[in-house]
């Protein structure tokens, strides 16, 4: 059996979190993305996903960054962008934000 991930999330990323499940008008990407955070949490390489890493954001946040599919074939879709840790079983979401 594999054990789940906890997600913490950076203020930032808490911040767009919320900014998108406050928006009316992002109902559906706000369901899109709660069902992108529970495969994050279950398996960070869901099919899904997509998850790849991100080589440009290693410098700026000091890690090994993956950048994992909220949307798909949608103008700007959505990106969730991690980092394993702080600790074992535990992911950091750095942010949330429109692929362009």
């Amino acid at each position: 059996m594999t054990r789940e991930f906890e997600l913490y999330r950076t203020p930032d990323a808490k911040a767009q979190i919320a900014a998108i499940e406050k928006e009316s008008s992002k109902k559906g990407l706000a369901k899109q993305l709660g069902k992108a955070l529970n495969h994050l949490s279950r398996n960070p390489f869901h099919p899904g996903l997509s998850s790849h890493p991100m080589l440009v954001y290693e410098k700026l946040y000091g890690a090994k960054v993956f950048s994992s599919y909220v949307q798909n074939n949608t103008p700007q879709a959505h990106r969730i962008l991690w980092t394993y840790g702080p600790g074992a079983q535990q992911i950091t979401i750095l942010a949330v934000i429109p692929h362009y």
